[in-house]
């Protein structure tokens, strides 16, 4: 029979014996021969289906699963009559009889997203054939509902399914925990991912390394290195050694603290083990010592590294060079940052838009704007686009050279490229017109920041303020 045939059929039916069946039937044979868009043409067929109707729909053998789905997904959008939570787990049912699981993990999230399904797990559980199903089903369905929950940032929910599936004794895969530590590190609540990572290590979750190290580099990021190296030292004890990964991220957060000494310690130990340092550790290292501003000394042992990883065969990226050239430019030692920026590009190393914008930065800083500008051609020819660090760093050169004219054609220009001057940006030229005694520029300005809602520091109000009652005087 055809599609037309089937659709008008279902219009001229007056009294049969079960239309629950009829309908259920008639359905059955849309699906079979075209798309449930053609079940639009009589929306009292679907207006009238129950839950059993949409299970029975479902677990019909005579259906692909093709068909299944399809008219499952129509159905959902249907605004009267919509599958309920135990239609959900029949095709859920259906579809892992048949290894879908990427299906399945679909229909989870359909559960998941809707706050007319959502409910606790053990309701779920007690849904699915009375809770007497095959067991090993349930567990999957656990375990890929805590995925989904994770996925969908849910920490809640995921904790919840995670505490059903410890009670009940089901083994907890160490890759579902992974997505939610990387879930819940992404979001920042280090808190919670630092917690849960202990519920994992009491519930006898199997603990590897790469979990580990997602957990402290979650602590390294929030300044809490301390605690990172305490919980690397205890996961030694319970005999989860750390890799060079692990390592390089603990020496990361030394180094981001300024505690360099610490870094050259957790050195030491990575060597002490056997492990070989590597390109990022010598390179985060060397970056942490260039950022340090106490001593010339440090930029010293940051060259005296560079040499050292040259000598162990450790070739240098653009992390190492981009650290020795921020570190020779912030102490305007520009000779020494040109020699080693022509020295990468010589050894293959292409430099990006950090290492243009560092040089670019130095030069601007001693006034050499020449340079500066030279340089921001050479890089745009090279196909690095100016962003705002870079305008920025040639528009305080141009402003300490007294050059307020030129700063305000590159505030122009950045403009009608698409960027957005900033808070410093601002302030830089604001008190630089101030400071020239152009007051009416500097007004128009700063009404211009206030309007893109960038609120001004006392150091600005007290500037304008000064600029304004000179001008008055």
């Amino acid at each position: 029979m055809s599609t037309q045939k089937i659709i008008r059929s279902l219009s001229t039916i007056h009294s049969p014996t079960n239309p629950h069946k009829q309908n259920i039937s008639n359905i059955a044979q849309v699906l079979s021969h075209s798309s449930p868009q053609h079940l639009m043409n009589s929306p009292s067929i679907l207006s009238t289906l129950s839950s059993h109707s949409f299970q029975l729909i479902f677990s019909n053998p005579t259906l692909t699963l093709r068909s299944c789905l399809d008219f499952f997904n129509f159905v959902r959008q249907n605004p009267v009559n919509k599958p309920d939570l135990v239609a959900h787990l029949t095709l859920i049912r259906r579809l892992y009889n048949e290894s879908q699981f990427t299906d399945i993990q679909f229909v989870l999230n359909c559960i998941a997203n809707d706050v007319n399904l959502r409910t606790p797990i053990c309701n779920i559980v007690s849904l699915v054939d009375n809770g007497t199903d095959d067991p090993i089903f349930v567990e999957k369905l656990c375990e890929m509902l805590f995925s989904v929950y994770a996925d969908n940032r849910m920490f809640e929910e995921a904790i919840g399914v995670f505490d059903y599936m410890e009670k009940s004794g089901f083994k907890i895969h160490q890759r579902c925990c992974k997505v939610l530590l990387l879930a819940l590190k992404r979001c920042g609540k280090m808190d919670m991912c630092y917690s849960f990572f202990r519920r994992m290590v009491g519930a006898d979750v199997e603990i590897t390394v790469h979990l580990m190290t997602i957990v402290i580099d979650g602590l390294c990021k929030r300044g809490e290195v301390e605690r990172a190296k305490d919980l690397m030292e205890e996961m030694v004890t319970k005999g989860i050694e750390p890799n060079v990964v692990t390592y390089n991220t603990l020496i990361n957060g030394f180094c981001i603290k300024g505690m360099i000494d610490e870094a050259l310690k957790v050195k030491t130990v990575m060597e002490q083990k056997r492990f070989e340092p590597d390109v990022v550790t010598y390179s985060t290292i060397a970056g942490g010592l260039c950022k340090l501003k106490r001593k010339k000394a440090n930029l010293e042992e940051a060259t005296q590294l560079f040499e050292l990883m040259e000598t162990r065969g450790v070739r240098p990226d653009i992390a190492t060079y981009n650290a020795l050239i921020d570190g020779h430019g912030k102490k305007g030692n520009l000779k020494e940052a040109k020699r080693l920026f022509e020295e990468m590009e010589k050894r293959g190393v292409t430099p990006d838009t950090i290492t243009y914008n560092t040089l670019i930065d130095g030069y601007s800083k001693i006034g050499k704007m020449t340079e500066s500008h030279n340089l921001r051609g050479v890089m745009e020819v090279m196909g690095h686009i100016p962003d705002v660090y870079t305008y920025s760093s040639l528009i305080h050169g141009e402003l300490s050279s007294g050059e307020s004219a030129e700063a305000l054609k590159l505030l122009s220009e950045m403009k009608q490229r698409g960027l957005i001057p900033n808070f410093v940006i601002y302030r830089a030229i604001i008190s630089g017109l101030s400071k020239q005694g152009k007051a009416d520029e500097a007004l128009r300005l700063y009404n211009e920041m206030l309007e893109a809602g960038i609120t001004p520091d006392y150091r600005l109000q007290s500037a304008m303020a000064g600029s304004l009652a000179t001008v008055k005087s």
